[in-house]
């Protein structure tokens, strides 16, 4: 693979693959309904009355995770160049966080909704798959990196 090299904010806008376009446009519908869902979960946790002691830590917990889906969000859609790394970053320690807290508040009474094995193997192959797309995207270092590939003739001046 050839390497990158990085361009100026002005050729990168003047690249062909700039911009929130093609496969980043699923990610950005991704990010828009993070937020209210995030907020529906939270208020589902709020109004829970099954969680009897750990409702207070539960409640902490669905607002910190809304916080960090819109941080998110925002650093999304102000195309962030460390991004990558901050979803990195979010996507472990998120995971290992929630998983965490989920076995220090355990779970509400009666039968469990869902496999937590299941669920977080879930989560950490769309994390993985996420960060994979972003690792290999042209479209997604051009956006939010300012870089292009070394061979890349389309903006060849850097």
């Amino acid at each position: 693979m050839a390497g990158w090299v990085r361009v100026s904010e002005a050729e990168a806008e003047a690249h062909r693959l700039f911009g929130l376009g093609g496969w980043l446009r699923v990610v950005s519908a991704l990010m828009v309904l993070a937020v209210p869902g995030g907020v529906v979960v939270a208020w589902q946790q709020w109004m829970d009355p099954a969680l009897g002691g750990a409702a207070l830590a539960s409640n902490l917990l669905s607002l910190l995770v809304l916080g960090v889906q819109v941080g998110m969000a925002v650093l999304w859609f102000r195309r962030w160049p460390g991004f990558r790394l901050a979803y990195a970053a979010f996507a472990v320690l998120g995971t290992a966080l929630l998983a965490l807290a989920d076995q220090a508040i355990g779970p509400p009474p009666g039968p469990p909704s869902t496999d937590p094995v299941g669920e977080l193997v879930l989560e950490a192959a769309f994390h993985l798959t996420f960060l994979a797309a972003m690792q290999f995207s042209r479209r997604f270092r051009v956006t939010f990196e300012h870089r292009v590939r070394a061979g890349d003739v389309s903006c060849a001046s850097a």
